[in-house]
Parts: C-alpha cells; sequence; structure tokens
C-alpha cells in the first residue's frame, strides 16, 4: 500500500505498516486536524497494526492533547517524531510525556525511526 494525501496543513504519506505525516511550515496541528488524519488511517489500517511517524522538517506546533486522541488507538504501536536538531528532540520529549499511550521515540533520521516503528509494529524487535 503506497499513497499519498495532501491536507491543507501537510500530506501523509501511508506505507503497508506506518504513516509519515510531514506538516508545512508555520501550521498548527490541533483536534480538526487530527480528526482528517484518524479519517484516513481508519481507512488504511481499520483492523491492522501501524506505526506513525512526524517527520519534523518544517517548524510548526502541535496540541498535544490533540494528539492524545490520535494515540489512544488500540491499533497503534508506536509513534516517532524525526528531526535533527536538539530543540525538536527537547519539544518531543515533553509531547511525549503528554501524550500517553503506544511507545515513542525521537531519530534523528528516517531509516532509523522505520526500522524501529516496523520492529514494533510486527512484534519482531529481537535485534533493535
Amino acid at each position: 500500500m503506497n499513497s499519498r494525501h495532501v491536507f491543507q496543513f501537510g500530506c501523509m504519506e501511508l506505507m503497508d505498516d506506518y504513516a509519515v505525516i510531514t506538516c508545512n511550515e508555520g501550521v498548527h496541528i490541533d483536534l480538526n486536524e487530527i480528526e482528517a488524519i484518524e479519517v484516513v488511517l481508519d481507512t488504511a489500517y481499520s483492523n491492522k497494526r501501524f506505526g506513525f511517524i512526524a517527520n519534523r522538517v518544517s517548524s510548526y506546533s502541535v496540541d498535544p492533547l490533540a494528539v492524545r486522541k490520535l494515540f489512544s488507538r488500540d491499533n497503534l504501536a508506536a509513534g516517532a517524531v524525526v528531526g535533527g536538531s536538539k530543540h525538536i528532540k527537547h519539544i518531543a520529549k515533553l509531547e511525549f510525556e503528554i501524550i500517553g499511550g503506544p511507545p515513542k521515540k525521537h531519530f534523528k533520521d528516517m531509516s532509523s525511526a522505520v526500522k524501529w516503528i516496523e520492529c514494533l509494529v510486527r512484534e519482531d524487535c529481537e535485534d533493535i
């Protein structure tokens, strides 16, 4: 399943085991945006475990309480934030504390995040 969904606030790539959201510069992600994301995720991963990756290449704000709703899904196996700066890592850590839910982790690069997400989704994390 490789597909792309474009929103006013960014785009989301859907892969077999995970989705990657890349938000536009300066947007604010709150409950309305989370609900739009959930509609797509519900269609793509209705009864399947999946992971969610935020690709933070732009600067934008997130309401962690709205994101908590997304992370309350039973079939969401893990979440990751990808971004190279210490600032992004610090913000992600604060958001993770508020969001709760499945395991979450910050990564400097996409390939490491994908590897981690895929092993958690497939429940075969012996070598990570």
